[in-house]
């Protein structure tokens, strides 16, 4: 046994994941196979060691290739941080991708003018050479805006990353398509991957080799991926199950536990059963749609996985942070935790004083600022997925007040206790 990891406990208490030197050792050499690292690159290290993708990824990884890390000074100093340390590589949760989106949308949105309309005409230009290269086509015009747009606007915006960010991984929960899209608009190539503690973390990844922007991947070197159809009845889409040198050696005193994970492949090789749902494509990429045990049925018989509604509308300007919740009742109601310095800058520009944050939130043109929100970011949504109430929190999650985990997951049982009473309120009403 080389690390003994005890996993976040989003859904249950958390498990302590022995892993063996082999485990990390493996996972730390595909590493290399897959992705091109060498002695220049340098990350900033804001992931917690004690988390399996820190760990494995960032402090084993780097330090195995003689490359160097920053470390952050906080959460809240990493993009000042970004442009001190000047890295070539970011390790990330998908949240601090978010940040970056949703910051820079604002700052737009605030400076308006030619400033505006030139960052989104070289994105909307961006876009359309991504949909070129994907049909394998190109255009000379659309190829030379996009030179001037990289010196004009995005080479702006990669200097305020230190101005030497070449990729970045991102890991630990799902990154939404708009916010991968929009940071590889930037010049900044994301490689999303999937994994979990009791995996060493990392199961599938994109590469160089092979990239699809929305999923998490393929299958690193000596590792093989099933689906487990039987728990949805689909036959395309059920539980991911991991094979390989990877898999933990087990949970720590836990023989009940691990007899349920743990199953055996046909040629006596041991495999993980995630508890996430997924599918794979006609080309070997992974997608990841949620975990089984944060899956939940409406009465009216139909099936939701809230984390694609609640990644979806994060990306609101208002929101900071929301938790769908819905479980044995007839329809879905939300959580919101205002982003207070977009609203109270809202509320000044219409005459509403902002001094009670409670009293602001009580609002009538508040509430229905919200409401806009939640419908113009859930439209592609299923009608039974939506959300039907809302109401609004004071207190964000984080990791001080426990209701996020060290990997920016939300700990669901731990907002319950602090705001069950207003979601059972709204199904009262």
């Amino acid at each position: 046994i080389a690390g003994f990891i005890y996993t976040s406990g989003t859904t249950g208490n958390p498990k302590g994941v022995l892993l063996s030197h082999e485990n990390l050792a493996s996972n730390v050499s595909a590493i290399h196979e897959f992705f091109p690292m060498t002695p220049d690159d340098r990350s900033l290290s804001f992931l917690p060691w004690a988390h399996s993708f820190g760990q494995t990824c960032e402090l084993h990884g780097l330090f195995s290739m003689g490359a160097s890390m920053g470390i952050a000074e906080a959460v809240d100093k990493i993009v000042a941080n970004l442009s001190e340390v000047q890295p070539t590589l970011l390790f990330s949760v998908p949240r601090i991708f978010n940040r970056i989106y949703d910051g820079l949308h604002k700052r737009m949105d605030e400076e308006g003018g030619l400033k505006k309309s030139l960052f989104e005409s070289a994105m909307k230009n961006a876009e359309y050479r991504k949909g070129l290269a994907e049909q394998r086509k190109r255009s000379g015009w659309a190829d030379f805006k996009h030179g001037i747009f990289d010196k004009l606007v995005f080479s702006k915006v990669r200097d305020r990353f230190g101005g030497r960010l070449k990729y970045a991984f991102s890991g630990g929960a799902a990154l939404s398509r708009e916010v991968a899209d929009f940071i590889d608009n930037l010049g900044i190539m994301v490689y999303e991957g999937y994994g979990l503690t009791e995996t060493s973390p990392i199961a599938t990844a994109n590469s160089p080799s092979g990239r699809k922007i929305g999923s998490v991947g393929k299958p690193i070197p000596g590792v093989r991926v099933e689906i487990d159809t039987a728990v949805t009845g689909d036959p395309k889409h059920g539980e991911i199950i991991v094979y390989g040198h990877n898999v933990m050696q087990g949970y720590y005193g836990l023989d009940e536990a691990n007899a349920k994970v743990f199953v055996e492949g046909e040629d006596g090789e041991r495999g993980f059963r995630t508890g996430d749902m997924g599918y794979v494509d006609g080309d070997g990429f992974l997608y990841i749609s949620g975990r089984i045990k944060e899956q939940y049925k409406l009465l009216n018989g139909k099936y939701v996985v809230p984390t694609p509604l609640e990644e979806k509308l994060k990306l609101s300007p208002f929101i900071a942070n929301v938790m769908v919740y819905g479980m044995n009742q007839n329809f879905n109601v939300a959580l919101v935790i205002p982003d207070f310095e977009s609203l109270e800058k809202w509320a000044q520009e219409k005459g509403l004083h902002t001094d009670d944050r409670e009293k602001l939130l009580a609002r009538p043109e508040v509430q229905d600022l919200y409401q806009q929100q939640l419908d113009e970011w859930s439209a592609e949504f299923k009608q039974y997925e939506k959300v039907r109430k809302f109401t609004l929190g004071t207190e964000d999650f984080s990791i001080e007040n426990g209701m996020l985990t060290p990997s920016m997951k939300v700990k669901r049982r731990n907002v319950m206790k602090e705001y069950g009473e207003k979601i059972d309120a709204l199904y009262a009403e």
